[in-house]
């Protein structure tokens, strides 16, 4: 993964702030992708809180680095759907 060690653990701190985090169930009884489901959660952080992460990760990393925090960190809180 190329995101930070550190980086890692805010984005981890950041989608667990979130409070109305999606259902994955009802993503996939939807037929959404797993894709849309890792990046509306992380779009349901609050922009003054994400942005300061995206400018700091996007000067070395791009959206399939995130992506792949993102499905690491997903699959941490347990669920499947990845």
């Amino acid at each position: 993964m190329k995101i930070t060690p550190d980086h890692y653990q805010r984005l981890i701190l950041l989608l667990l702030s979130v409070v109305d985090k999606p259902d994955a169930a009802e993503y996939k009884a939807q037929g959404l992708s797993p894709v849309r489901y890792r990046w509306d959660w992380l779009w349901a952080i609050p922009l003054a809180d994400r942005q300061p992460w995206f400018d700091e990760v996007y000067q070395y990393a791009n959206d399939d680095h995130i992506d792949t925090a993102l499905k690491n960190a997903v699959k941490s809180f347990g669920i499947e759907y990845i």
